[in-house]
């Protein structure tokens, strides 16, 4: 593995991927205007619809309403193998798009993948999205789901005891992480057994450890990155107005966290302003005994394999997302196997 702990080879990271470049000088991107959030909205939910299931695979999906503690009816998504083994791992997935867009669907193709793949039971959660709903419903959201299944797994055809992992994407990320730590802590059970971080936010400026400070610096190098920039960060921000030293917002703020957790698998964008956030957690557990897997794809955007699905670095990651999880669960396919089964997903 590269030696990320090296400032300029982190740095290099954001060099511009040459099929990309090409790509962008062919046909300059847009970039989403994040004030108009329910034209971003409208535009995620019609990407959604075009990824969605075909007519075999929505024979396998089902919704079902669970109640977060307010009362209110959180759905989620279940997606079920075609001949379901003996016993079913749990395969928990979050949703991105930076707290405020997406929904349960978002996740669909891997969720389609991995249930055909292993044999899983795939859960695509939903979380109440802000501003209308500012931060920490989120988080509270994540972690009411997240109890619920660990209790009633085996009503939806799950065993935890085959493996029960926990993954996101961006926000999902954040959450996926936030509620680890948060199990951890007060003793899930039956325990998570492997987590999914893909391009999470996890730091701010004042929660970055004094150590690792001199390696975060990805929001001013990608801060004019395509997709997804240091503007769109700020929109978000002022959108979910989180407490950057909350544990319900980084695992970062939670006195004695990183250790004890379960296996994790990271990947990271280049480009992406949220590249070191990834980088120095997945460093943090390492050095905290937590196994660990990273796969890094060099010089392209945040979610370039939701946005940019063409590009090779984008069908890469979709194959290793599938086989990264795969490790989580002790399992191995290959590549032409993930390919016939999953496709990209719909934003993050």
């Amino acid at each position: 593995m590269a030696d990320y702990s090296n400032p300029d080879v982190v740095a290099a990271l954001g060099n511009i991927d040459p099929e990309l470049d090409q790509m962008l000088k062919a046909n300059p991107p847009v970039s989403p205007d994040w004030s108009n959030l329910q034209g971003i909205r409208d535009m995620r939910h019609q990407m959604e619809l075009a990824r969605g299931p075909n007519e075999q695979q929505a024979k396998l999906e089902s919704t079902k309403n669970i109640a977060m503690r307010d009362g209110f009816q959180s759905e989620i998504r279940i997606h079920k193998p075609a001949n379901p083994p003996a016993k079913s791992p749990l395969i928990v997935l979050l949703f991105g798009g930076g707290f405020v867009v997406g929904s349960n669907m978002q996740l669909g193709p891997y969720a389609r993948g991995l249930a055909a793949l292993y044999g899983a039971t795939v859960v695509t959660l939903s979380y109440r999205l802000a501003p209308e709903h500012k931060f920490p419903t989120q988080a509270n959201d994540a972690w009411d789901s997240v109890s619920w299944l660990a209790k009633n797994a085996g009503s939806i055809g799950a065993d935890p005891s085959a493996g029960f992992i926990l993954g996101g994407v961006s926000a999902g990320g954040n959450l996926t992480a936030v509620t680890a730590q948060k199990a951890k802590d007060e003793g899930l059970s039956p325990p998570l057994t492997g987590l999914w971080l893909c391009i999470p936010v996890l730091l701010a400026d004042e929660t970055v450890p004094e150590k690792y400070k001199p390696l975060f610096f990805s929001r001013k190098q990608n801060a004019n990155a395509p997709v997804f920039n240091i503007d769109a960060i700020n929109r978000v921000d002022a959108y979910l107005q989180q407490d950057n030293k909350s544990p319900l917002w980084s695992p970062f703020n939670t006195p004695g966290a990183h250790k004890g957790l379960p296996p994790s698998y990271f990947q990271v964008c280049g480009m992406d302003p949220l590249r070191d956030d990834g980088l120095i957690y997945e460093a943090i557990l390492r050095e905290n005994g937590v196994k660990t897997k990273l796969d890094v794809y060099p010089g392209v955007p945040h979610a370039h394999f939701s946005y940019l699905p063409n590009l090779q670095s984008s069908k890469k990651a979709i194959v290793e997302t599938i086989q990264g999880i795969g490790w989580l669960l002790g399992r191995s396919v290959s590549a032409q196997d993930v390919a016939a089964v999953t496709a990209p997903p719909s934003g993050s």
